[in-house]
């Protein structure tokens, strides 16, 4: 594997305010673009804001809820990789086949990459919990991603590694 210059960005997510978060992801994935990174890496949930969810109700997380990678916020990311010529990695809510997930998306200048379900969801009785690992191709190297709990079990870790990964994403 070659050496990669990976961004993690993390900032004070407005809660159900994705239009704000957005706006401040590609802030500062200009910025870590503008030196150097191929992939700028946000933290979970960071679109629509995470620790709020286990206060809604099912109507309100279907409400904050989008399809990957038809969605709108998927949709903004890949335009916004497009612009600046690097990865993207950000978190959100999908919605599909009546499931809600905490859902980690991860982008490039081509378009869609890779998506992982968190397969321990716990913040809100209404999200449902991902059933697989995710292990991808992206920058000439093989990636993984377990968000945030899924690290606390290293099986998860051993699992994903097993498959290939040589490096795992951990948005927390």
């Amino acid at each position: 594997m070659r050496d990669l210059k990976v961004g993690a960005a993390q900032f004070e997510v407005r809660d159900a305010n994705k239009g704000y978060n957005l706006g401040v992801i590609e802030h500062l994935a200009r910025t870590a673009a503008a030196r150097g990174a191929e992939l700028v890496s946000f933290s979970e949930c960071s679109i629509p804001g995470y620790t709020f969810l286990e206060k809604l109700g099912r109507e309100q997380i279907e409400a904050l809820a989008e399809p990957v990678p038809g969605g709108p916020s998927t949709q903004r990311l890949i335009a916004m990789a497009r612009a600046l010529g690097v990865a993207l990695a950000a978190g959100l809510v999908e919605r599909e086949a009546g499931g809600l997930y905490n859902t980690y998306v991860v982008v490039s200048p081509e378009g869609f990459v890779a998506k992982h379900r968190k397969i321990h969801a716990f913040v809100s009785d209404h999200l449902t919990c991902g059933d697989r690992y995710t292990v991808f191709d992206l920058l000439g190297a093989k990636f993984g991603i377990l968000t945030c709990y899924d690290n606390n079990l290293p099986e998860n870790v051993r699992i994903t590694a097993m498959m290939g990964a040589e490096v795992i994403l951990m948005p927390h």
